[in-house]
């Protein structure tokens, strides 16, 4: 079989896990489901934006109304629709999980693009990247239930394309911009590519000796953009709020037995929800996220060992997208401190807060297990990825209740 009929195979595979979860997992059996359907309902039946009254673990389920309304007022149609057609909750909420996987495919096509705008020719490089993006357990649970959180990740996914267009120019960082505030309207989280955005093109201008005014310009205009996109919803969450980020107003504080105790158990959290997770309090995962942690653990092995095998390690400057890529991983490092804070103050740090910046997590978990020689056939590779992605849907519907 040839490269493309391994990626057609792989994203079949991602599409069939996902409807197995779209109708087999339970109704409002996944993260805040609940809440965020009733988001959606409330402004498709009253027209305004509801005030955040309650905090989580209330039975009203309405402990999301404090986030940015992008996503939910996108799903208003839907929800319309299927209300009108269908006149069934669990319809509907099939209808609205549909969107979900709508946008895991646009976030394959562009981190196929990405891929192809970095030149990337190794194909079981690319096949790892997009076995990634397409299998990775908990992406796809997440990208087939309610969630915010797809939205942001698609968004991130066309900011990344954006900062590696080879002409970067006024245009251009006035689209990273839009695209920048439109990511802040659907989830807070979001605020973690402001520092992608600003570095990639002042990184640019240090490695590549650009004109310092425009590398200057360009991100001030993309930054700028998107404050001016999310200001009106900020000034909102001031005046009713009393602050520009209102996330505290759903969640309690923890308390740990000590400090050590708790950032232990947030980055032990974060790292297994990031493979694979699933459920209505993220309870589906063991042993399946040991295997994924196993493969992160090689990979940075590998990505040591390529290290020390490079006999001029300083020629990585030279690497054109040296300056996108040392401010994605800067942007990822900012992101994992911000997850690592949440989840020590509220034991609720999740791996899908990451997913803003899966391309270059993918990349790099691709690149260290290439390196080991982990990867030496396309079969073994898709095969790899398939059987934890099947295993993990089975494993789930099994413990559903």
């Amino acid at each position: 079989m040839t490269t493309r009929s391994w990626l057609a195979v792989i994203v079949a595979v991602g599409i069939l896990c996902r409807l197995a979860f779209v109708f087999l997992t339970p109704i409002f059996y996944a993260p805040d489901e609940h809440s965020h359907f009733n988001y959606v309902k409330y402004l498709s039946e009253h027209g305004a934006f509801p005030v955040q009254t309650t905090k989580m673990g209330d039975p009203a389920n309405e402990w999301e109304y404090f986030q940015p309304p992008v996503y939910y007022a996108a799903l208003v149609p839907v929800y319309r629709a299927a209300q009108a057609l269908l006149h069934n909750q669990a319809a509907t909420v099939f209808a609205l999980r549909f969107v979900s996987v709508l946008l895991w495919l646009v976030n394959v096509r562009l981190g196929a693009l990405w891929l192809r705008q970095l030149e990337i020719k190794d194909d079981l490089l690319r096949i790892t990247v997009l076995s990634l993006l397409c299998l990775l357990p908990t992406y796809v649970f997440i990208s087939s239930v309610i969630n915010n959180d797809n939205l942001v990740a698609t968004l991130g996914g066309g900011i990344i394309c954006l900062l590696t267009r080879r002409e970067q120019s006024v245009t251009n960082a006035i689209w990273l911009g839009t695209l920048f505030g439109l990511a802040l309207l659907v989830k807070q989280s979001a605020i973690v590519l402001a520092s992608t955005i600003v570095l990639a093109p002042m990184l640019g201008w240090w490695k590549n000796r650009e004109r310092f005014v425009a590398a200057l310009l360009r991100a001030g205009i993309a930054f700028g953009v998107g404050v001016a996109i999310y200001s009106p919803w900020a000034l909102r969450n001031w005046r009713m709020h009393g602050t520009f980020f209102p996330v505290q107003l759903s969640v309690v504080s923890k308390t740990w037995p000590s400090m050590a105790y708790g950032v232990a158990s947030a980055a032990h959290n974060l790292i297994k929800t990031f493979w694979s997770v699933s459920g209505i309090a993220n309870d589906v995962g063991y042993p399946f996220a040991a295997i994924g942690i196993a493969f992160m653990l090689l990979s940075l092995i590998g990505l040591c060992l390529y290290w020390k095998r490079l006999e001029q390690p300083g020629r990585v400057l030279n690497y054109p997208q040296f300056p996108l890529l040392a401010a994605l991983m800067i942007g990822f490092a900012i992101n994992v401190i911000l997850v690592l804070r949440w989840g020590y103050e509220t034991g609720m740090g999740q791996g899908r807060h990451l997913f803003v910046l899966l391309f270059p997590i993918a990349l790099v978990l691709a690149l260290g297990s290439r390196s080991l020689a982990l990867q030496n056939s396309y079969a073994r590779v898709a095969g790899f990825w398939i059987t934890y992605a099947v295993g993990f849907v089975i494993f789930s519907l099994c413990r559903f209740p």
